[in-house]
């Protein structure tokens, strides 16, 4: 196939930027299909939520109503889980069944697959979220060393087949020698993803600062409208959006991250071809 591209493979970090969006590209329809079919529910909870927690943000300056804003961030927070677990269950069972068919993805055993991970992606996805809260309330730096291990965990529970505490353990053992590396590379990615993110959330940042210059020029006072003012809460809405579909490219650098360690360490790709030959 000649747009197939080797999951497989060691990569540098402009390789693994590339490849992230040039995956993307290439497998756009199928995954755009088949993310539509396992996390669209999921997907417009998390924008529902969202909106929800925006809306009780901006109530709570004006009426300081903390039981309202902290329901908010907690469904925020299961929205959040909720979606990552299924994109990723999702995405890494796209990368797994285009690496063995060489690109020719079959959808249905796509979404059977990525359906019955779903429940384990959250699962685990609670218990990493758990780990780093203890690594950054107790330790802080600890908290920072865990973020990569941690982000490889679900990548290792996939591929590897792992059990979810032996997934975590592994992703230490992974990354023991190239955390800084792969560090780099994660923080990268997350900048850029973050950027094109800020554009699409800048338009609701712009027109909720204008109309509040306005209204504090003015002395009307009227801060209150601001909880229930439709057209923010729609382009934030809208932002929110935007940021779910850009965690897609973060999610397959991430699957690209651990094939790249995997073969520096495990050189499962070499393997894999030399019993293709025989």
């Amino acid at each position: 196939m000649q747009n197939y591209i080797e999951l497989r493979k060691k990569r540098d970090l402009g390789e693994i930027l590339s490849d992230t969006f040039a995956f993307a590209r290439i497998n756009s329809k199928p995954l755009f299909n088949i993310l539509l079919k396992t996390t669209g529910i999921f997907f417009l909870l998390s924008v529902l939520f969202s909106g929800y927690y925006q809306y009780a943000n901006l109530n709570r300056l004006v009426t300081e109503d903390l039981a309202t804003f902290g329901i908010s961030i907690v469904l925020l927070m299961i929205g959040s889980v909720l979606y990552y677990a299924s994109a990723t269950s999702s995405i890494f069972a796209f990368m797994q069944q285009y690496l063995d068919t060489k690109g020719k993805v079959s959808e249905e055993p796509v979404i059977r697959e990525a359906k019955s991970n779903i429940g384990q992606m959250i699962l685990l996805s609670i218990m990493a979220y758990l780990l780093l809260i203890f690594g950054f309330v107790f330790f802080f730096f600890p908290g920072i060393y865990f973020i990569v291990p941690i982000a490889l965990a679900f990548p290792v529970f996939f591929f590897k087949k792992l059990g979810k505490r032996d997934s975590i353990r592994a992703a230490f053992k992974l990354v023991s020698g190239y955390w800084w590396v792969t560090f780099g590379t994660i923080v990268v990615m997350a900048i850029l993803i973050s950027i094109i993110s800020f554009v699409f959330q800048l338009p609701g940042t712009v027109y909720i600062g204008v109309k509040a210059f306005f209204e504090a020029s003015q002395g009307s006072g009227e801060f209150e409208e601001f909880g229930g003012d439709f057209i923010y809460l729609l382009l934030a809405t809208i932002g929110s959006a935007a940021s779910n579909l850009l965690s897609i490219f973060m999610i397959i650098a991430t699957g690209l991250v651990y094939f790249d360690l995997d073969e520096e360490k495990n050189r499962t790709g070499i393997k894999a071809k030399l019993e293709e030959l025989g």
